[in-house]
């Protein structure tokens, strides 16, 4: 089933020791609050690296660039952070990628929750 869902990724690379201690359930649900998207929107991957630097932990987000999200992206930025501090996270690195919608699409198979 193919659809034209524009999916907010977010990718967190950390050491295991240094991988934030929440699931990513929960780090999606937060997402899905803090971006004002739909359930299911949202995907969350937190990947064990062998090594990283400078930082301990770093988060790759890639969204669609609407225009309530260009004009408030710092603030979005600063309040995963936030959030990310309130699970004990003492320090780390967010990067954004704001995307023109029409340069993705999204395919499902099997059994979707969706």
């Amino acid at each position: 089933v193919s659809r034209n869902v524009a999916m907010p990724l977010v990718e967190v690379f950390a050491r295991e020791a240094d991988m934030p201690k929440i699931q990513a359930s929960e780090l999606c649900h937060f997402l899905q609050d803090h971006l004002g998207v739909e359930p299911g929107v949202v995907q969350v991957m937190m990947s064990v690296v062998k090594d990283l630097a400078p930082e301990p932990v770093y988060l790759s987000l890639r969204a669609k660039g609407t225009p309530p999200r260009k004009e408030k992206v710092q603030e979005l930025l600063a309040g995963i952070g936030r959030y990310l501090e309130s699970k004990g996270l003492s320090r780390g690195k967010i990067r954004i990628e704001l995307f023109e919608p029409s340069q993705q699409a999204v395919h499902f198979w099997g059994n979707s929750k969706l």
